[in-house]
């Protein structure tokens, strides 16, 4: 193991008063504490919007007859969420969706109504949200030898842009919402695995990340990403730019060809997820052990270094070695090639730099 941070200078109990010393101490143990919690919170495995429309003979059959439908079509969304379509062919038997959709934990109600149905009985319609157990689900996909990822990206703030034959308010319009007060709103959605919030007003041009900073503070995303839609022999493509500086490829895919600006924008959260699955599944087994320095300017900047490395599935026996106001001694060992943690970590907004023996870890800059 390398030395302490900055060769020692600094140390906790040699460079700060007791009152500082405990300040930091006392928001560190804090830090833990609800890093615990947000580790017991899972997402991924709750599925939104899910239909039900169901006609029974009274309102309380069709609505638990529809829910039950709704379960199944929610088990389907989270396999194709959790997995990649070359991992589900090559699995050792077939991903049964009934299967995943008896690990069920809960269901919420997103405005269902019942009505009497033409003919007799009463219709229920509507929308839900499943939720499952992710222990049980993540045993049945390793049971089968199906790689996975249920590790979220960090938030993006989605910025339309519209060029070649394509209007930029009613692009703006797929990626927004009409809130309670009557205000719109940009559309959000933390339960995929790459959470984002939109913007309510389109571009006709790509903008800067200056030109988006203000709307980035506010929706406390971690970074912008551009969905650029255009027209080409009358179908509708979505170009995916992440507009992060220190990415070494910004250009994250091109998804279409689609019919409608409205599949075209839940094509693009799709086409992201499976970019994020891409770059971040892993398999075989096996990990390497990494020793390095977190550098850091303040307390919030460490708790994110530290949540970034406790919420990344890559990462595994996180050891913290020594630690002082401006740095830590950390070890672990993670899974997957270099590059997949370097591009994990950064979606949490954490730069990996350095060579074999002196590695560094600090908060990305955005700019």
């Amino acid at each position: 193991m390398h030395n302490l941070p900055y060769n020692g200078r600094n140390a906790l109990l040699l460079s700060r008063t007791m009152r500082q010393i405990t300040r930091f101490a006392a928001v560190f143990a804090a830090s833990l504490a609800l890093a615990g919690t947000a580790l017991a919170q899972s997402p991924v495995y709750s599925v939104k919007d899910l239909p039900i429309d169901k006609i029974a003979p009274t309102a309380a059959e069709a609505t638990n007859q529809g829910r039950t439908d709704a379960r199944v079509m929610g088990a389907q969304r989270l396999i194709e969420r959790l997995t990649l379509p070359e991992d589900r062919a090559t699995a050792r038997q077939p991903i049964d969706a009934a299967t995943v959709a008896r690990s069920y934990r809960s269901v919420q109600s997103q405005g269902e109504k019942s009505s009497p149905a033409p003919g007799g009985g009463m219709r229920a319609t509507g929308f839900v949200t499943w939720s499952y157990r992710e222990n049980e689900i993540r045993r049945y996909l390793d049971s089968l030898g199906v790689p996975y990822v249920d590790s979220q990206a960090a938030l993006a703030l989605i910025v339309p842009v519209a060029i070649e034959g394509v209007d930029p308010n009613r692009w703006a319009r797929e990626w927004s919402s009409v809130a309670a007060n009557g205000q719109t709103v940009g559309k959000s959605d933390d339960t995929v695995l790459t959470p984002y919030t939109s913007l309510a007003e389109g571009w006709s041009r790509r903008p800067t990340w200056m030109d988006i900073q203000e709307q980035l503070t506010r929706a406390r995303a971690d970074h912008g990403a551009i969905a650029e839609a255009y027209q080409q022999g009358g179908q509708y493509y979505v170009r995916l730019v992440d507009m992060r500086a220190n990415t070494p490829n910004p250009d994250i895919a091109v998804a279409g060809p689609f019919v409608s600006l409205q599949s075209a924008q839940t094509g693009a959260i799709m086409e992201l997820e499976r970019a994020w699955k891409a770059a971040s599944v892993v398999r075989g087994s096996g990990a390497t052990n990494l020793t390095l320095v977190a550098s850091f300017n303040d307390i919030q900047e460490w708790v994110k270094i530290r949540n970034g490395l406790e919420t990344s599935r890559l990462v595994r026996q996180l050891n913290i070695e020594s630690l002082s106001t401006a740095g830590a001694d950390i070890s672990f060992a993670y899974a997957g090639r270099p590059d997949q943690l370097a591009a994990d970590l950064r979606s949490r907004g954490i730069d990996l730099s350095g060579s074999e023996g002196s590695w560094t870890l600090r908060v990305s800059v955005q700019q």
